[in-house]
């Protein structure tokens, strides 16, 4: 691991621990004074990983498609077009995920494609 990666490993386990302990506030002060079950601990914590788990993977795709494609080969013609992004929702292992994807339009073949940015 070089020096950038390990001091954003460690930033990156910074602020997990932080934000544990806010949303283990917010549990105690939702669950009042008794004493939850364990599931009514760790569902919420596993909804809440969901959660993150959702944005870094939106955050992740719409870095990849924002990597500078402008413009890309029509598969079927040859013909350079244009690259644009786009958002749509798809549904991962941890839900509803908004992501960016890259497509091109080929007004000659009258279809849309979706180029790798690789």
């Amino acid at each position: 691991m070089d020096a950038k990666e390990s001091q954003l490993d460690e930033k990156l386990k910074d602020l997990l621990r932080r934000a544990s302990l806010v949303a283990a506030e917010i549990q105690a002060l939702q669950q009042g004074d008794r004493v939850p079950h364990f599931d009514e601990i760790e569902l919420p914590a596993h909804a809440l990983g969901q959660e993150f788990s959702r944005m870094i993977q939106s955050e992740r795709v719409r870095s990849v498609a924002a990597s500078g494609l402008e413009d890309a080969t029509c598969p079927d013609c040859g013909s350079r077009h244009a690259v644009e992004t786009q958002t749509r929702q798809i549904h991962s292992m941890d839900g509803p995920t908004e992501v960016t994807e890259t497509v091109a339009e080929c007004r000659r073949c009258r279809r849309s494609f979706f180029p790798s940015t690789r």
